[in-house]
């Protein structure tokens, strides 16, 4: 696949501009907790603020959400919980060497429910080995969704892999119901526990997106 040149220069300075945030926010090494889609940050406000020792972060593309999570944690004096304009895949590629995930949040993603749109799913075997490679063990992945399907999808994902490992009996640490969760008339939620087998370090890339060093097609 080729890319326009002029995308891949807003492509290339967005993704240095996340570099430099990024580079400023986490100085390495450090552990933290990543919500993957933060919505309008009840859920990981709250966490921040029962967990005064641990480092979050939420990423989300929509600016009126991340204001709203910010107001929230503004309101609630929150040292500990940032939250950054990202694209997932996009935000752990620019993260700095060093920093590590302690607990991984996603709670009721897009389910991208026509088949043909299952590839933009963000919950794939890579994105679960890429952050393996960021993770000790021990690490926690926590997954909530209200679309049984997709649920399915990532269960089965899940007992494939050998870099994690799904853990039935793990308690759910915090309910913050959110505006997706108070939508849903049922939900399911899975837990997996990092392994001790390597993983190596990956970029992700995702649908559509041009990977490092992409041609270019005539303007």
């Amino acid at each position: 696949m080729t890319f326009k040149p002029e995308f891949l220069a807003r492509v290339t300075e967005r993704r240095a501009e996340l570099q430099r945030t990024l580079a400023t926010l986490l100085p390495a090494p450090r552990a933290i907790v990543w919500e993957v889609g933060c919505g309008h940050g009840h859920f990981l406000v709250r966490y921040a603020a029962e967990h005064p020792q641990k480092f979050c972060v939420g990423v989300d593309i929509i600016l009126d959400r991340l204001a709203r999570s910010g107001k929230k944690r503004d309101r609630a004096q929150l040292a500990n919980c940032h939250f950054v304009r990202a694209e997932a895949r996009e935000f752990f590629n620019a993260l700095p060497a060093g920093v590590t995930f302690e607990e991984v949040w996603v709670l009721f993603p897009d389910p991208w429910p026509k088949a043909r749109h299952n590839k933009n799913r963000i919950l794939k075997a890579d994105f679960f080995n890429a952050v393996a490679s960021r993770a000790g063990e021990g690490a926690r992945f926590y997954f909530r969704t209200d679309h049984e399907e997709y649920f399915r999808e990532v269960e089965g994902i899940v007992a494939t892999l050998q870099t994690w490992r799904r853990d039935p009996a793990a308690s759910w640490p915090l309910e913050q119901e959110t505006v997706f969760q108070a939508r849903a008339p049922s939900y399911h939620s899975l837990v997996a526990v990092r392994t001790s087998h390597p993983a190596p370090a990956v970029e992700l890339v995702g649908p559509g997106q041009p990977p490092p060093g992409a041609p270019t097609s005539p303007a």
